[in-house]
């Protein structure tokens, strides 16, 4: 069906007038340059059915999506037919404050629902990018996280159960809503970070969190990356148990002129606390003794309103920006790889303006590569397999998350995975035999 208009009329009688967005409103589902023939926001579990069912009658490809805020993940498409959107369907369907659990449906932003949360001194411990657009569902789909990570895991930690729709429309529930549920598979880790391909999520069970009673974060900056590279590892191993340890190099985090003045241009190291105010009092204390002990410069304590400032701009590090192009890969490592492969870059003359975070408890390190109308992709994508093969050669692996078009053209954005691969086409076969959800756009076009 290719006349845009005839498949606007016969999805709406599947999602209803307001269940389709008109030409002006699909610029937000646009991505790599491919502007989708329809956006349908099913506003039930069995208008998705019908959609899918309609979608494999016509051989129409299906783009699963939040707010859209991670669409652009993937290798180019072959097709953008069209995008089903989860936004409708964003109630609490049960929460339980006294089990610290919580179900939602998918398209619940992560923002209202932690405002909801918030009520009852409870928090999802999830702190992804886009935090103001991003739905559950998204979240889970493509396994975001965030610095929170080394205290409290990545979704994958932080999911019960799940509900799901297949390709051919059949609905499948896998988990439980308990902590301890053990019992049988764990296909939830099937689904998570499966971007899409393998069903649309439609319901969540979520494990939460209380929220601390005193939050703090002692930031410093060092001479160089592996100083403060070095610093950050040891407070990770001490006693203090921070909530994340964050390394940014050529990022200015400081919240006025004079910070930026005294240590401008040089590593700096962030390091978050949650607990009761004593605890939280005795970790600031100790972690900033380890800093000193290892020639930290302006050591300084953030709460209050700045801290939220500064958690925000954390949070958002990652984040694809509207106002200018720019490259975000990600680099995933051995905890004590990542100082070496940030002094990798700093040195590559390909690099001059690239900023990093990495999160040193976890082993991942973020690049954001500034993208200007001179850029030579051909450049880029080199030195960028070039860093993947350093990465893979020590276990590590380099995806990149955000970049224009053409220098998808350029590069897999996703990199070899090897034996797996064979397994991983297995699984996509059982699922969505005719290829429906997300097609060719994962690793190695599954």
């Amino acid at each position: 069906m290719e006349n845009s208009r005839a498949l606007h009329d016969e999805l709406k009688h599947i999602v209803g007038e307001s269940g389709i967005l008109s030409d002006e409103q699909i610029a937000a589902y646009t991505f790599d340059g491919y502007i989708p023939k329809a956006v349908v926001l099913p506003a039930s579990v069995q208008e998705i059915q019908d959609v899918l069912r309609f979608a494999a009658q016509q051989d129409l490809s299906v783009m699963p999506a939040g707010a859209g805020t991670k669409l652009g993940i993937g290798n180019l498409p072959e097709k953008v037919d069209v995008v089903l959107a989860t936004t409708r369907l964003n109630s609490v369907i049960e929460y339980e404050p006294a089990d610290l659990t919580v179900t939602v449906e998918a398209g619940i932003p992560l923002a209202v629902l932690q405002t909801e949360l918030a009520k009852y001194r409870q928090f999802l411990s999830l702190n992804p990018p886009y935090a103001a657009q991003c739905t559950i569902g998204g979240i889970v789909a493509t396994n975001a996280s965030g610095s929170l990570r080394l205290r409290h895991g990545t979704a994958r930690n932080q999911v019960l159960g799940l509900q799901v729709v297949h390709a051919n429309g059949t609905v499948v529930k896998s988990g439980g809503k308990v902590v301890k549920n053990v019992a049988g598979y764990d296909l939830n880790k099937l689904y998570i970070g499966a971007f899409g391909t393998l069903g649309i999520i439609t319901e969540v069970t979520l494990k939460l969190s209380p929220i601390p009673v005193r939050q703090a974060i002692l930031t410093a900056s060092f001479q160089n990356v592996q100083d403060a590279a070095d610093t950050g590892l040891n407070i990770v191993g001490s006693q203090t148990l921070p909530m994340f340890v964050n390394l940014f190099v050529n990022a200015d985090l400081r919240r006025n002129e004079t910070e930026a003045a005294a240590s401008e241009n040089l590593p700096m190291l962030v390091v978050g606390f949650g607990g009761d105010p004593e605890t939280v009092a005795w970790q600031l204390t100790h972690c900033k003794e380890i800093m000193q002990q290892n020639g930290a410069i302006g050591v300084t304590i953030v709460e209050d309103e700045p801290l939220q400032n500064l958690q925000e701009a954390i949070q958002e590090f990652p984040a694809d920006s509207r106002d200018s192009e720019r490259v975000i890969a990600k680099l995933n490592l051995k905890r004590t790889d990542v100082a070496e492969f940030a002094a990798q870059v700093v040195d590559a003359s390909w690099a001059r303006d690239v900023q990093m975070m990495a999160l040193l408890g976890s082993g991942v390190l973020y690049l954001t590569v500034p993208v200007a109308s001179d850029t030579d992709f051909q450049l880029l994508a080199n030195a960028l397999t070039q860093l993947r093969e350093s990465a893979m050669a020590r276990q590590g692996n380099l995806i990149i998350e955000t970049a224009p078009s053409e220098l998808k053209r350029h590069i897999d954005v996703w990199g070899a995975v090897g034996g797996r691969l064979s397994l991983m086409k297995l699984v996509k076969a059982r699922f969505d035999p005719d290829g429906l959800l997300n097609p060719r756009r994962f690793i190695s076009s599954i």
